[in-house]
């Protein structure tokens, strides 16, 4: 009975962890954050999208983007990274898309 409730939980346990998503983890960005402390944070290529300068202000936004394979489907997950002389501002999630 211990072997197979053993099992039972194994089995388990492995289903739930092949269902988690490896998301991007912008839950632990902070405003105040470099360019550099960002980048290692979300571990994905950071693409500069814009960046202006007015009365010796830069802002600059970067698109951090990845794609998520679950199950057959796959999506696509976006968020806009906005900085003002190299400090994180704020982020917003952009978009999110499926496919099959």
């Amino acid at each position: 009975m211990k072997t197979q409730n053993t099992i039972f939980f194994a089995i388990i346990f492995l289903l739930c962890s092949c269902n988690a998503y490896n998301d991007i983890p912008v839950y632990q960005l902070t405003t105040g954050m470099s360019v550099s402390k960002v980048q290692s944070i979300v571990r994905q290529s950071m693409v500069k999208v814009s960046m202006s300068k007015e009365n010796g202000i830069e802002k600059t936004v970067y698109q951090v983007q990845k794609r998520i394979v679950r199950g057959g489907i796959a999506r696509q997950e976006r968020y806009n990274l906005y900085f003002i002389d190299g400090e994180l501002l704020k982020y917003e999630k952009e978009s999110e898309n499926f496919s099959f």
